[in-house]
């Protein structure tokens, strides 16, 4: 449900009626895919959750998630769900108060049942009926007549607030802006534009943030400039200097540099602090995934090439979503994806505790039996983001020979280590990692030379290979 909110915020509720255990299932309830409720349990009776909205632009969404975790399907089956478990979320009774402007959906009861849920964080669509009273803005100065616009309308309402100039008290050369206490500006028009002014008074809390217009998520595409100005147009660019807690990832006082019109313009600026973080990245600029072409001045990484170093986004393709220290002993039973890649080979690396771990329960191993194919591979990656380098430290048993199989240990590119033969028992090994944002991987290999399997029966037949990995950390300088 897409919401449009005054500038002085207002409050969503609703009741909800679950039949729902946690972790097979839950229902969330987010604000521009921000969580703010979640149901993961039984309810005794109706319940109603209220939770405050800001000003602006939402996406209200309600998801009826089944295994929101990720576990394996076997240890979701041995979860055991309290008696009279259906799987199931009843919605009803929505409502948004925005000062005198009520929303209201109650004709039906929304239901979700987990049964038609798909397996990974599914979308429930939820049937609405809107209405809204017409809203009247008077735009009222010394030297024109009052103008007085009405819109009305009966679905996914959008209201275009034009700020008005209200005579409180201001410094003499500027105006004060009626429903903004404390917002004091040189022209109110450029408030809700479409065109960003990034700096002070303009772009503050006071004055809602240029009335949104520095944010993609409350920029109003209906105003005078529609906030997706383009090169070879008449204006701009304007950027987006976004500095709304709710969105915006920019720290003002911090981020000092000559041009923030450039900040969120589509071009990559590499000089002059802006591509860091407290510039938001250069406003997302520099990343494939967080330039937002819609809104780009100029085309996202044409002419400014991408040098992406938001860990956000480095993390996310590397399965790093972390540059400080971090420790799997997997005890857990499962590979957190959030950290580990185990499905980019031949045959798959496991969980296993059928020989003494190193430290625990459980270790990880690849066998050279689940890969079919000779000169075939089993990859565990993890990805590691580091500011200042660190160190990278595990526990390893080898159980190889060449040239049956052997494992190899890669940072990006390059191989760092390699085991050719069997450990006695197992071993603490440690790597270096540099400065930024590598993708270690550990490889076992079959047949790494592609010998023929005539030349292979030459050396005998061993014991079948297996390397087992246990207790990983890395460890930040």
């Amino acid at each position: 449900w897409e919401v449009y909110i005054g500038p002085s915020g207002g409050v969503i509720s609703f009741a909800a009626y679950a039949s729902l255990y946690a972790p097979r299932d839950v229902c969330e309830f987010s604000i521009d895919g921000v969580p703010q409720v979640i149901i993961a349990t039984f309810s005794d009776d109706w319940e109603t959750h209220q939770v405050a909205v800001g000003a602006g632009k939402h996406e209200l969404k309600w998801k009826l998630i089944k295994n929101f975790a990720g576990l394996n399907k076997a240890i979701i089956d041995d979860v055991d769900v309290p008696s009279g478990y259906q799987g199931y979320v009843k919605i009803d009774g929505i409502k948004l108060e925005d000062n005198s402007v009520t929303h209201v959906v109650d004709e039906e009861v929304m239901v979700a049942a987990v049964g038609e849920a798909a397996n990974t964080m599914p979308t429930t669509t939820v049937a609405t009926t809107t209405t809204s009273k017409p809203i009247t803005t008077t735009i009222t100065t010394t030297t024109t007549k009052a103008t007085t616009t009405s819109t009305t309308t009966t679905a996914e309402p959008t209201t275009t607030v034009a700020p008005t100039i209200a005579f409180v008290e201001c410094p003499s050369d500027l105006f004060s802006v009626e429903g903004l206490p404390g917002c004091c500006v040189e022209d109110p028009s450029y408030l809700g534009d479409g065109a960003c002014d990034p700096r002070a008074p303009y772009n503050t809390e006071e004055c809602a943030f240029d009335l949104g217009d520095c944010c993609h998520e409350t920029c109003n595409s209906d105003s005078a400039y529609g906030c997706k100005t383009k090169e070879g147009g008449e204006y701009g660019p304007f950027g987006f200097f976004c500095l709304d807690p709710r969105f915006g990832k920019m720290d003002e006082k911090k981020c000092q540099v000559e041009n923030l019109e450039w900040i969120g313009d589509g071009g990559c600026d590499t000089a002059g602090g802006y591509n860091t973080p407290e510039c938001g990245w250069d406003g997302g600029d520099c990343c494939e995934d967080t330039c937002d072409s819609e809104y780009a001045f100029y085309p996202c990484g044409a002419n400014q090439a991408y040098v992406c170093m938001d860990p956000s986004v480095v993390n996310k393709e590397t399965k790093s979503d972390s540059p400080f220290s971090f420790q799997d002993g997997f005890e857990s039973g499962v590979f957190d994806p959030l950290h580990w890649d185990v499905d980019d080979g031949d045959a798959e690396w496991k969980i296993d505790d059928s020989k003494p771990a190193a430290e625990g329960n459980y270790y990880i191993s690849a066998r050279t039996g689940d890969i079919s194919l000779d000169f075939g591979t089993a990859k565990l990656k993890h990805g590691i983001q580091s500011f200042g380098g660190g160190v990278l430290s595990f526990d390893i048993q080898a159980l190889v020979q060449i040239p049956f199989d052997d494992l190899i240990i890669m940072i990006d590119d390059d191989v760092v280590a390699e085991f050719s033969s069997a450990t006695t028992g197992w071993e603490r090994q440690e790597l270096d990692i540099p400065t930024g944002p590598h993708l270690v991987q550990w490889i076992h290999r079959k047949n790494p030379s592609n010998m023929l399997e005539a030349d292979l029966k030459l050396f005998g037949y061993p014991d079948e290979g297996v390397t087992m990995i246990d207790n990983i950390a890395f460890q930040p300088s």
